[in-house]
């Protein structure tokens, strides 16, 4: 459900509204529940992002291939971001290493 944060350009106050759907909010006159007043700001507040649905970091080169070559636009912007990213620490802080070491 989206949820919009305002503060009231009259009285300062800061409040949250929900809707059910987004046509609800294209429709709504959002007020002030303080003071009534029309005159608000929307804010930014905490921004959540999915999460990938796979590890694309370990797949085969034979699965990444095939992931190519579905053409599935999605998956494959999916897949370059996730395997061109920075890879994650490992436990006991060493970063993980792409070959043999010297």
């Amino acid at each position: 459900m989206p949820k919009y944060d305002y503060r009231c350009e009259e009285c300062s106050q800061r409040f949250s509204l929900v809707y059910a759907r987004y046509a609800d909010f294209d429709e709504a006159t959002p007020a002030c529940p303080e003071c009534g007043s029309l005159d608000l700001a929307r804010l930014i507040s905490a921004v959540s992002t999915p999460r990938a649905e796979r590890d694309y970091r370990k797949m085969s080169s034979g699965e990444m291939l095939s992931v190519l070559e579905s053409g599935d636009g999605g998956q494959v912007d999916a897949m370059f971001k996730q395997v061109g990213a920075p890879r994650p620490a490992e436990p006991g802080g060493g970063q993980a290493s792409e070959g043999g070491g010297a």
